[in-house]
């Protein structure tokens, strides 16, 4: 069987290798299209489709979209795939239009991202009412931009529910998956792959050994961002280590000014980051709270247990909290992470008891291959 995985973004994408690698080992050929990856060293597919998804194509503006559904009709005549894998509500949408097989993989939520949207826009166009030619120019650019984030969120939303209604769905949690049945009606052609780890990711990572000293470990790449993300707010987490006395933190992800409390690790490729998640004991998911975190499955989570790392996480997630059960700790804001870091500081076997259990537990449930035939179930089922 050859399979399509389209996506309006470019490689490395780890859902979308996984997908891909899944598909590989059972004997399928695999392609890709979608943005071409400027630095990817392809070991998976067998060809790469370069397919460039303007931003006035995702908002579904008909000039501009028909101009990317002639790159995807001209990829689909050399494939001549079997079913093609979506991973994004554009290529979802994009493919509907063709007359073939496919499965959508939401694992976004577009309909939640697109709420987000406004909130940003407030953070952007902040008006300061002493510079009036200033803050005039911002309430202008403000309002377009709304008026276009409320046709973005009215697109998505009827996007969505047309493809949910009529096509198999792969998404990444029950919660996802309930949510998305509310709005197709039925749950029949719904699958739940988590993004967990392959084990071929994990397998050089041991059992947790204890640590003397009490560090923190957090893994993400939000100081990159231009945007600033509502739903990924970590302002003052660095100042916090800075001006308590509960252990060191180290940030991977993104380059910053390192201290004696405080280290900044930069990008690490998966091999490595692993290796150094290891060197710590607690995984912090620390973004304040925010109403999407509901709706929102960090990677990290699941990384962060396989390496031995007992998780802290905000008391919003709960697709984290259902999933790890006892095997995390919750907080509600800074204040409460601070108290329960002076415990564990003052509990080290305590702390080292709870990343072997969480570990164990990572190690018994939480892999991709445990998942992987709920794929092929969504594919025999479009």
């Amino acid at each position: 069987m050859k399979i399509l995985h389209l996506s309006h973004e470019s490689l490395p994408d780890w859902r979308v290798e996984k997908s891909a690698i899944t598909a590989s080992k059972k004997g399928h050929v695999v392609f890709f299209g979608g943005k071409y990856p400027s630095e990817y060293g392809n070991k998976t597919f067998q060809k790469i489709y370069p397919i460039d998804w303007t931003a006035k194509a995702r908002y579904g503006i008909p000039f501009y979209w028909n101009s990317v559904k002639k790159q995807v009709e001209k990829v689909i005549r050399e494939v001549k795939p079997d079913i093609v894998h979506a991973h994004n509500i554009f290529s979802a949408k994009m493919i509907s239009e063709f007359d073939l097989p496919f499965v959508y993989d939401d694992h976004e939520y577009w309909s939640s991202q697109a709420r987000l949207l406004n909130e940003i826009v407030g953070n952007l166009y902040d008006i300061n009412r002493k510079k009036p030619l200033q803050s005039a120019k911002k309430l202008a650019l403000k309002i377009r931009r709304l008026l276009i984030n409320n046709h973005i969120i009215r697109l998505y939303n009827k996007w969505e529910k047309e493809l949910v209604s009529y096509h198999p769905i792969i998404t990444v949690s029950d919660r996802l998956a309930h949510e998305l049945s509310l709005k197709s009606g039925h749950d029949k052609k719904i699958f739940v792959v988590p993004n967990y780890p392959m084990r071929s990711e994990v397998s050089e990572v041991g059992k947790p050994l204890p640590h003397t000293t009490i560090s923190c470990i957090y893994a993400g790449g939000d100081g990159l961002n231009k945007v600033k993300y509502p739903n990924r707010n970590i302002d003052e987490l660095p100042e916090l280590f800075e001006k308590n006395a509960i252990g060191s933190l180290t940030i991977t992800g993104w380059k910053g000014l390192s201290s004696k409390k405080v280290t900044y690790k930069g990008y690490l490729k998966r091999a490595d980051m692993y290796a150094e998640m290891s060197r710590h004991s607690i995984g912090l998911i620390p973004w304040k709270r925010h109403w999407s975190h509901t709706f929102v499955n960090p990677n990290k989570t699941y990384e962060y247990v396989h390496a031995g790392l007992f998780i802290m996480c905000t008391d919003s997630f709960t697709v984290i909290t259902e999933t790890l059960k006892h095997n995390c700790a919750i907080f509600q804001d800074y204040t409460a992470l601070v108290s329960q870091l002076e415990y564990f500081k003052e509990n080290p076997e305590e702390l080292y008891r709870k990343r072997i259990s969480s570990y164990e537990f990572a190690q018994a449930n939480l892999f991709w291959e445990k998942n992987e035939s709920k794929i092929f179930r969504a594919y025999q089922s479009s």
